[in-house]
C-alpha cells in the first residue's frame, strides 16, 4: 500500500469520518491480550459486536446513554473532573468496505488538529487489513479535556471486520495519564472477532 499517494482529504467516503473526529477526539481543536484469551492482569475488555480492545482496570466504560452517538463502545479515563483519556470504537466506520481508504479518512479527521507521526499497515488479530496511525496534540484545555497545552498523544486502527464493514478504534490520552507502553498495549489488543 502506498500511502504517500493517497489524498485524504479527497478520499473521506462521506462527512461521517469528520463528525466522529469532533465526538471522539479529547481535545476541542486539538502487548494486549491474546485473540480469544482474557484482558492481562490489570487490563479489562471493551466488547462491541464485531470488535474488542483492552484498557487499564482505572478506566471505566461508558454506557450507551454517556458515549458519543456514533460510538459503539468507549472507555474514559476521569481524574478530577477532566476526561483524561478515552477509547471509543467505531463499527461502520464508512461505507467503503475497504481499510485503505477508510484510514485515509481517519487520517484526514487529524489534518488540521494533530502533528501526525505515523501511518502504516499494522497487525490486528482477526483481520489481515490493520492500519495504523499515530498522531499527537495539545489540549485546547476546553471542558472537562486535559489542561490546555497538556501533550495528548492518539492512535487509530482501521481495519475490516468479519463481515467486511470497516471499523474505527480511537485511543486518545494526555501523556501524564499512559505512559506510551501502555498506549501501545492498549493499540495491539485490537482484535476482531465473531458477530455476537
Amino acid at each position: 500500500m502506498k500511502h504517500k499517494a493517497m489524498r485524504p482529504t479527497a478520499m473521506r467516503a462521506t462527512a461521517v469520518g469528520g463528525v466522529v473526529a469532533a465526538m471522539l477526539l479529547l481535545a476541542g481543536c486539538g502487548d494486549g491480550g491474546a485473540a480469544g484469551g482474557a484482558a492481562p492482569e490489570g487490563y479489562e475488555r471493551l466488547k462491541t459486536a464485531h470488535v474488542t480492545v483492552d484498557f487499564p482496570e482505572t478506566w471505566k466504560v461508558q454506557s450507551e446513554a454517556e458515549r458519543p452517538e456514533l460510538a459503539d463502545g468507549a472507555a474514559v479515563l476521569e481524574q478530577g473532573g477532566r476526561q483524561l483519556g478515552k477509547i471509543s470504537v467505531v463499527l461502520k466506520y464508512d461505507d467503503t468496505r475497504d481499510a485503505d481508504k477508510a484510514a485515509a479518512s481517519a487520517l484526514g479527521d487529524h489534518e488540521l488538529q494533530a502533528q501526525i507521526k505515523g501511518f502504516k499497515d499494522f497487525s490486528v488479530a482477526g483481520t489481515d487489513d490493520g492500519q495504523r496511525i499515530d498522531y499527537s496534540f495539545k489540549s485546547a484545555g476546553t471542558g472537562s479535556t486535559p489542561p490546555k497545552g497538556e501533550p495528548v498523544n492518539g492512535v487509530d486502527v482501521v481495519g475490516t471486520d468479519k463481515s467486511g464493514e470497516t471499523f474505527l478504534v480511537r485511543i486518545n490520552a494526555a501523556a501524564s495519564a499512559l505512559s506510551a507502553d501502555e498506549l501501545e498495549k492498549v493499540a495491539k489488543s485490537v482484535q476482531v472477532v465473531e458477530s455476537e
